[in-house]
């Protein structure tokens, strides 16, 4: 029993290894990772305190900011209704009621009360005063409350004049000492007063709210109203607003939920009694973290706001704490513990190290000869060297040149037409005429790819570089030079493309997945999600679409090197080509704030690819974009040049460097190639755009000047517009053949949203099944399916009189297709593909198919 105690997997070992002195560097890195949590941990707080101090200051700014406005436009509302008794004298009942019909005050001014006309009344004029209202039809109008007083100010108008508001019809506002002082000083300095605290006489039923009441003085016209005196004598009345202050502030602050508590004291000190607004007040547990008193003067009234923070502000703030250490303390555990595994293999290390040595310095044993050999190797073994000596009429190869077509030397005769005898019978005309063709020239030197019959009857590929020696006359006189093996070269190369292909494949497949998916998400598709969210999947989304670009970048270069690169030229309107290439970019403009216009462009027809001549657009265009200041503008515009159409993209940048003009046009040439350059880019967009207008019988070319912008411009041939519109059925029916689940979801999403009838299968099998028992206008088509080669379908399709002439789409990750794929009928698209893309080619297809 004791033995297994000590067993090296028994917990007691571990613990004691874990403790021991070879694995102090574990135990270093748990206590200097858990400082620096804390100093992060610290950080983060004392950031958010920050952020949370300035948010709450922005909210208190907000809630004062909102109440002055508020009481602004109230006073602005009695201003217009002072004016009316001033330009008219006593204004109708009926004109009170049209007037404050107008203003709209329910819908526009949620929490006012009402507006009201309360007329002055002296002692003498009182009966008269009350039989004229009774006329008006208000038989039980009165005065009150009752008694004597030297001044009446009962309210005469008041609207709306329904439910609580009759209740204050009549009702002698002077007799109240607080409103009694708002009045009067509002009469004697014929200004605008607010009063404290009162309880209005509309509190008739339901919950009691603090009152204030808002006056404004009218003046009999044409009263001195110098001093306070003659104003009182000229007082005519007041027109005023009564507010019930919950009502009040609640139309005020609306639907806004800063997470505040605010509470409004009719005074200059934070008095119970003087209470007049309390919002959200709840009790707590803990003191809030944020609050504030400030004081606001407001028509002869003091105010004073006490603002506070709700647990749901502070949380908001500082609920990551948690968060942050759970995962501080993960990666240190995790860090101290993958240490702590390698610190007790160790010995382990140190042995495997000490074989490693070994193996190393035999290996090093091993170069050091084997670079000896190398060396001697090389020496005896360099490219072929020839001399053609036309004067002697003679021939030397040297041994390395014989041996590479498995002569010995001297084997064969050596004279002038010796090389035609050795070189391939299918080459030999073309060879000669090129020769010829150098001999005649001025150049003295040349490179050549030749291929030579073997003696054992293969053709071997060489690289022949050579030197011509001139008379004066530039009359040849000798030809000497080298010749390569290009066996081992043309495998590799092979290689490479077999490589590509499989590569771009892979990587094709789910990047279409990914980027379409991420397209119809940020679209809203899938229906509306959180902000944070939308902004995560916009970052995504547009970086799996730049990766997207630049692999088909790197392909695109790497097919047209070598020559493989295929255009499908049809005839286009110009007008439609270029908005689908602004529409395309709009996205990225809206992203980075820049306007683009595409002025009015010539109904014009041109000869092209349109997929190649949007794929120069969008380089164009998202250029001028990416170097145009937030709030620029971008300009598509067109300009017809005798037989050619010159399309111009016009941004407002700072304008290519004169230093860099000379190689815009080049391959990976970039104005800004340091680490820390601004704008992204592979620096292939520009060279792939020069190839493809030159390739579709175009040219290119730019404007620039420093600090006034770039325009970037393409010429094309124009050709005649087609007689007749072509049209497309609102409802053709498609066939989807693809394996790879995610992007057949994709396409038929892609299909289905522009209006298509779309059915997905996965297999050969599946698609003859379908193809056998329905008709379907198009498809699109994966060459790699599970049980067969895409290549088949598309043969039986084509031998089939019912489906011989059915556009096919084949959407594939591969870098290169077979030259029978380019029969009529059949679009190639790369992985991976966008939307555009995909109903751009399908249009084109059904296009030309009728």
């Amino acid at each position: 029993m004791s033995n297994a105690a000590t067993l090296p997997g028994s917990p007691s070992e571990r613990l004691r290894q874990l403790l021991n002195w070879r694995n102090s560097v574990a135990w270093l890195v748990l206590v200097f990772t858990l400082l620096v949590q804390l100093v992060i941990l610290q950080h983060l707080r004392s950031h958010e305190a920050r952020t949370a101090a300035t948010q709450f200051e922005f909210a208190v700014e907000k809630t004062t900011e909102a109440i002055n406005k508020r009481l602004i436009e109230h006073e602005q509302i009695l201003f217009g209704a002072a004016g009316l008794f001033e330009t008219s004298g006593l204004v109708s009942r009926e004109q009170w009621h049209q007037y404050n019909k107008r203003l709209q005050l329910i819908e526009r001014y949620p929490g006012i009360q009402g507006v009201g006309f309360a007329q002055a009344v002296l002692p003498q004029q009182r009966d008269d005063h009350v039989r004229a209202v009774r006329e008006e039809g208000f038989a039980d109008y009165d005065i009150h409350p009752a008694g004597a007083r030297p001044l009446y100010i009962p309210i005469v108008y008041l609207e709306p004049f329904t439910d609580r508001n009759l209740a204050a019809f009549g009702y002698d506002m002077f007799s109240e000492p607080v409103r009694h002082h708002a009045m009067a000083t509002a009469a004697q300095t014929g200004q605008t007063r607010l009063t404290g605290k009162v309880t209005l006489r509309q509190e008739t039923h339901g919950e009691v709210q603090a009152g204030l009441l808002m006056y404004v003085p009218v003046y009999r016209q044409s009263a001195p109203l110098h001093s306070a005196e003659q104003r009182m004598e000229a007082l005519l009345g007041f027109v005023y607003s009564p507010y019930r202050v919950g009502d009040l502030m609640r139309g005020i602050l609306g639907a806004a939920d800063p997470a505040l508590s605010l509470r409004i004291y009719a005074g200059p000190n934070e008095d119970s009694d003087a209470l007049i607004f309390s919002s959200r007040s709840q009790p707590r547990d803990a003191a809030p973290l944020y609050g504030q008193t400030l004081r606001m003067q407001l028509y002869g009234q003091t105010w004073t706001l006490r603002l506070e923070s709700l647990p749901e502000f502070e949380a908001f703030f500082h609920g990551n704490d948690a968060l942050v250490i759970g995962l501080g303390l993960g990666l240190s555990l995790l860090l101290f513990f993958l240490i702590s595994s390698l610190s007790l293999r160790r010995s382990r290390a140190e042995a495997l190290a000490q074989q490693m040595t070994e193996h190393i310095r035999e290996n090093k044993r091993a170069l050091q000869l084997s670079e000896e050999r190398l060396s001697l190797a090389f020496k005896g073994s360099n490219d072929g060297f020839w001399d053609l000596n036309l004067e002697a009429q003679t021939l030397y190869a040297s041994p390395r040149a014989w041996h590479m077509l498995g002569y010995q030397p001297g084997e064969l005769s050596s004279d002038l037409k010796l090389w035609e005898r050795v070189l391939a019978a299918d080459d030999l005309q073309q060879a000669k005429a090129q020769l010829a063709q150098t001999m005649l020239s001025a150049v003295d030197h040349f490179t050549t790819e030749l291929r030579f019959q073997h003696k054992s009857g293969k053709l071997v590929p060489m690289l022949v570089r050579g030197y011509i020696q001139r008379d004066r006359n530039g009359q040849a006189l000798r030809i000497s030079g080298t010749s390569m093996d290009l066996t081992e070269h043309k495998r590799i190369e092979q290689m490479k493309d077999e490589f590509v292909s499989t590569v771009s494949h892979e990587l094709r497949t789910p990047l279409t997945s990914i980027s379409g998916a991420l397209g119809l998400i940020t679209g809203g598709v899938m229906g509306t999600i959180p902000a944070a969210m939308q902004q995560m999947l916009e970052i995504a989304h547009r970086n799996s679409l730049r990766l997207g670009h630049l692999i088909n970048d790197l392909l695109d270069m790497e097919k047209i090197a070598a020559g493989k690169m295929a255009f499908d030229m049809r005839e286009h309107s110009l007008r439609r080509l270029l908005e689908e290439a602004l529409s395309s970019n709009q996205a990225l403009a809206v992203h980075l704030g820049v306007n683009c216009t595409l002025r009015t462009p010539p109904e014009a027809h041109v000869w092209v690819d349109a997929l190649r001549l949007q794929q120069v657009l969008s380089n164009f265009i998202s250029n001028a974009i990416k170097y145009t200041p937030e709030g620029g503008e971008v300009t598509l515009h067109c300009e017809l040049v005798g037989d050619h159409v010159r399309i111009n993209v016009s941004d407002q940048g700072p304008g290519i460097p004169l230093d860099f003009q000379s190689r815009v046009f080049e391959k990976f040439a970039q104005a800004d190639a340091s680490d820390s350059r601004q704008k992204g880019g592979s620096g292939l967009g520009l060279a792939i755009s020069k190839e493809f207008i030159e390739r579709m019988g175009g040219r290119v070319g730019f404007e620039s000047r420093a600090g006034q912008g770039t325009t970037f411009w393409c010429e094309l041939p124009l050709l005649e517009p087609q007689s007749a519109p072509l049209t497309e059925s609102d409802a053709l029916r498609l066939l989807v053949v693809e394996d790879e689940p995610d992007t057949g979801r994709l396409l038929l999403l892609m299909l289905r949203d522009a209006g298509y009838e779309v059915e997905r299968v996965q297999s050969l099998h599946a698609a003859r099944e379908k193809l056998a028992s329905k008709r379907y206008q198009a498809m699109t088509l994966d060459m790699h399916l599970p049980d067969g080669s895409g290549r088949e379908l598309i043969d039986e399709i084509r031998s089939n009189a019912a489906t011989r002439d059915m556009p096919i789409i084949v959407v594939s990750a591969a870098s290169r297709f077979e030259s029978r794929e380019q029969d009529a009928g059949i679009t190639w698209l790369h992985k991976p593909i966008n939307a555009a893309q995909l109903l751009i080619a399908l249009t084109d297809a059904l296009a030309g198919r009728r």
